[in-house]
């Protein structure tokens, strides 16, 4: 399979959504913004189709993500999300992939 981000052969990631035929190589996945979530299910989109939060909220001036204690931007990007419980709790997407604690609602805890 052709991958939709180098034009290279070999892609082994498929789109998840049903009727998507976008395929991809796991290492072009974040150059072409696909999302890959690493838990229960282990599901891939394409940035067409990925899953976006609902935020309500952009982060303060200064906020840190709580994982690796980097700036997050100062407005609501697909990179960084909010805790869907507390919605004061901010975090870079890649920092969060690696660190979430897949709960019984399938939701991360901070």
């Amino acid at each position: 399979q052709l991958c939709f981000v180098c034009g290279q052969r070999g892609a082994t990631i498929m789109c998840c959504e049903e009727n998507c035929s976008r395929w991809f190589h796991l290492p072009c996945a974040k150059e072409g913004g696909c999302a890959t979530l690493y838990f229960p299910d282990y599901r891939s989109y394409c940035p067409e189709h990925r899953p976006e939060q609902d935020m309500q909220t952009t982060p303060e001036p200064g906020t840190k993500c709580l994982i690796c204690m980097e700036p997050v931007e100062d407005r609501t990007t697909y990179r960084s999300i909010v805790c869907p419980a507390c919605k004061r709790a901010w975090f870079h997407r890649d920092c969060i992939q690696v660190g979430a604690i897949p709960s019984a609602q399938d939701h991360s805890r901070c």
